[in-house]
Formats: structure tokens, sequence, C-alpha cells
């Protein structure tokens, strides 16, 4: 009994003194019963998984008060003339938004290759015009309909291998399953922090990159403060520093959704100035770039009100407080 209650002792402390082991097993657990649920899903047609998954995203978010208020106070800085009516109609789509995302991620490979692919010949026909010879292309992107199938349905279609950064999730089982989907249908996962030399390698080599940039940039990373509706918002300089280290344009595609299902709208390139830039510039002109992005996620945002991630804090990081965003 003695030798059992010291190995017990010892098996404790050690998941005690490693919280990773303890994490690990915590995230294991709940990475099988997700892929259980998600293979069960799986099973059934796409429009029952998907009303099961809008009802009961919906039915979290009468409770899920935090993220209600959340919403509410983006849709009053963004459209401060919705009625309450309106932005209840928007507050409960975004709720179910979640919903469909799932659904038609469980569903995956027969949503891409269903899905209408009428943007994939025009953002085709525009990379290749904007394309330069050791450029490559940068793609502006924002989380706006099932923004995760829009690099899938390209890459199908396409045949082009396309590269995306990543933020990891918290749970890296659930985090490597999500890149497995993502390769076989020809999107690349580039960690947040990977190596510029290789994004810089890829686009020299004609390659294209995407990234999302309609979330709050927290203090302390590389950022500056551009408004989006009028009000400044911290957003990273990520697409402005590799568009003028490289020369690369970007272009704005945003996913959305139509009657016939997952589609995508192409917005306005968006080209860094030509020949070098004195350093005593290089602020202003990644600044400027990075305002114009941010005037096409807005723009897109306006079409579109009932099909953004209002849920995220997007105006969080303010100017005055210390340790503000930094222009870089």
């Amino acid at each position: 009994i003695q030798g059992r209650s010291r190995s017990f002792m010892v098996l404790l402390g050690r998941l005690t003194n490693c919280p990773r082991s303890l994490k690990d097993a915590l995230d294991g657990v709940a990475y099988l019963l997700l892929r259980a649920v998600w293979a069960a899903l799986a099973l059934l047609p796409l429009a029952v998984t998907r009303r099961a998954l809008e009802s009961l995203s919906s039915l979290i978010g009468r409770w899920d008060r935090r993220h209600r208020e959340v919403i509410a106070r983006n849709l009053i800085i963004a459209f401060p003339e919705l009625s309450g009516a309106e932005r209840d109609r928007i507050t409960d789509q975004a709720f179910r938004n979640w919903g469909r995302i799932a659904a038609e991620l469980i569903h995956g490979a027969a949503v891409v290759n269903s899905a209408g692919r009428g943007w994939v010949g025009e953002v085709e026909a525009a990379a290749t015009g904007l394309r330069r010879e050791g450029t490559g292309l940068l793609v502006l992107t924002a989380h706006i309909g099932n923004f995760e199938l829009v690099g899938r349905i390209w890459g199908v279609a396409s045949g082009r291998r396309i590269s995306v950064l990543h933020r990891a999730m918290g749970n890296r089982f659930a985090d490597a399953f999500l890149r497995r989907e993502r390769a076989a249908m020809n999107v690349d996962t580039l960690e947040r922090g990977v190596a510029a030399r290789e994004i810089l390698a890829r686009l020299r080599a004609g390659g294209m990159l995407a990234a999302p940039l309609d979330q709050n940039q927290p203090p302390g990373r590389p950022g500056v403060f551009v408004d989006l509706f009028g009000r400044p918002a911290a957003t990273a300089t990520v697409l402005a520093r590799l568009s003028v280290a490289t020369g690369a344009p970007v272009l704005p595609v945003f996913a959305v959704w139509t009657d016939s299902g997952p589609d995508a709208v192409v917005g306005r390139p968006v080209l860094p100035p030509v020949g070098p830039i004195p350093v005593a510039r290089r602020a202003a002109v990644i600044r400027s770039l990075t305002a114009a992005y941010t005037r096409e996620i807005e723009a897109a945002v306006r079409r579109h009100p009932d099909q953004w991630n209002w849920a995220h804090r997007r105006w969080k990081t303010r100017p005055e407080e210390p340790g503000k965003a930094s222009g870089s």
C-alpha cells in the first residue's frame, strides 16, 4: 500500500510539475471527441449537418452574453445608424455563421468540389497580370463568409499551391488536423513568426501568400493604427512589409456566401511604390499601404455586414494605451 501510495504521489507530482503533459492529455481527449462528432456528422447530408450546427450555434448565441455584447459594441461603431432590431438580426446571424462554417468544413471535399469557381478564373487572370518576375503575389483576405474554404477552392481549381499565414490553435492535435485538411487541398500553412527568409524565398519563386488582416494587433507586435469605420484600429503590417521588401502586389480576395453556396469577390489590387524607398519614408509608406488594405476590408464588410466575424474585439488596442502598436 505504501509503495502504491508513493507511486501515486510521484505521478501526481509529475503532473503538477509538467502542466504540458496534463494539457496534452486533456487536449487529446477533446480532440478525440471532436473527431468522433466530426465523423458522425460527416455521414449526414450537408443540409442536415448545416441545420443542426446552425441551430446549435444560434442556441449558444442566446446565452453567450459576453460575445453578444462585443458584437453589439462593434456594430454601433461600424453602423451607428442601424436600429436595435437590425443589430439583433446581424448578431444572431453572426452566431449561425459559425455553425455553417463548421458544417461546410466537415463536408469540406464535397463543398469544395461543388462550389462555384468563376471567381478563380478572375483571380488567376488578375494574378497573371499583376505578377512580375521575382515578386510572387500577396493575397489580402479577412474573416468573412467561409474564409477557411477560399484557399482550398482556389488551390483545387487551379492546381496551384497557396500558402497562408496562421496563428496556431491552443489544441495542437486540432491544429495539426486543420493543417492536414488544408494540405490535402493545396494549401500550405505557415506559422506566424516563421523565418522571413522562407516567406521571401517563396514569393521570389513566384509563389502566393494569403493573410487575413482584420484582427486586432496587440501591443508589442508590429502594427499601425489606421481607420476602420472611422475609428483607429491596430492593424498588422506584415503584408505591407512583405510588399515593400519584394515588390509583390497585394490582391484582395474575400469569401462570401451567395444563394448558390460559398463564393468569393475580388477587390482592387494595391501596388507598392516602384523603386527603392528612402528609410525616412518607409514607415509612412507601410502605414499608407496598410490603410489601403483596410479600406478594401471595410468595403467588403459594408457589402456583406451579416457575414463578418463581429465577435472579435477589433478595436481592443487603443492608441492612447502605453505600449501601443507602433509603425514598423
